[in-house]
């Protein structure tokens, strides 16, 4: 493994660590400013093809702003390009591998990634809206301040830093996104979905073992068996959500907000719940 792909990884580790990616405001300011400057540049297949092709471990493929919408794309190795400001409207990129892609600013509203390997990926704001990610793995992924409303992210596999996240009416029924217990010597690698919303998403069944919802908005979600084990739900937002057989063994639900929800006699572990009595419920 080279020192790029080393690094790249280590950023999206220390994220799902507890630690910010490094970043300076103004020049983060800057680069968006100049995202939204560039214009993306027309390219078919084939010389997609031939600019991956000349790509190598230490030189990847530089796709920055590149329009690849509608293009069928599927089981495509991108050999960790950069994609930044680069549009996938509507492509098919089904079993690709972007494995520590660089999508930052990327455009892939409507695009195909069922069971696409999407690990150690940055999309930082990233516009995912209605794209299918079925199955996807996002292992280590950046996803920080994305947009993945009414996106589908059914059973799929997600250890990621979601701060900010936008995931109004995403589907995430069955996803997996429990912490990590097979990397314990590094640290609990855990999802963290710190002032997300979730306003309305489908979360029902879904493993979120240990994961980080604070602050988060999750208003009207569909929550019904979900594992909400050990997570921190702090000041979370729950209001008119699905709870029923929802588990909160361990949850840390100081300041949580529990009004108006379904379910709340099916809610299994809230004895157990750390913080419990500074939650808000309805009174009985």
């Amino acid at each position: 493994m080279r020192m790029e792909r080393l690094w790249i990884l280590a950023l999206a580790l220390g994220a799902l660590l507890g630690f910010t990616p490094a970043s300076n405001a103004t020049a983060g300011s800057l680069g968006l400013i100049a995202a939204l400057d560039t214009p993306a540049v027309r390219i078919d297949l084939a010389e997609l093809k031939t600019r991956i092709a000349g790509g190598t471990e230490d030189s990847p493929p530089d796709l920055s702003h590149a329009d690849l919408s509608g293009l069928v794309l599927d089981s495509m190795d991108f050999k960790r390009a950069k994609l930044t400001g680069a549009r996938l409207v509507n492509a098919k990129l089904r079993g690709a591998n972007l494995f520590t892609c660089d999508l930052t600013d990327a455009v892939l509203t409507g695009a195909d990634l069922t069971k696409a390997n999407m690990d150690g990926t940055v999309l930082r704001r990233a516009n995912l809206e209605r794209a299918n990610l079925e199955g996807a793995s996002l292992f280590a992924t950046i996803v920080e301040a994305a947009n993945l409303s009414g996106a589908n992210l059914a059973h799929t596999r997600i250890i990621g830093y979601l701060r900010g996240a936008k995931l109004v009416g995403t589907d995430l029924r069955n996803a997996n996104i429990g912490a990590d217990p097979g990397n314990q010597s590094m640290g609990v690698m855990r999802a963290t979905f710190v002032g997300a919303d979730l306003s309305g998403a489908n979360l029902t069944a879904a493993n979120l073992f240990k994961a980080d919802f604070s602050h988060a908005t999750l208003t009207r979600a569909r929550m019904a068996g979900a594992d909400l084990r050990n997570a921190d739900l702090i000041q979370a937002d729950f209001t008119g959500a699905d709870l029923t057989g929802a588990r909160l063994d361990q949850a840390n639900l100081d300041g949580a907000i529990f009004t108006n929800i379904v379910g709340r006699a099916q809610l299994k572990g809230l004895e157990r719940a750390r913080n419990a009595d500074k939650a808000v419920f309805d009174a009985h």
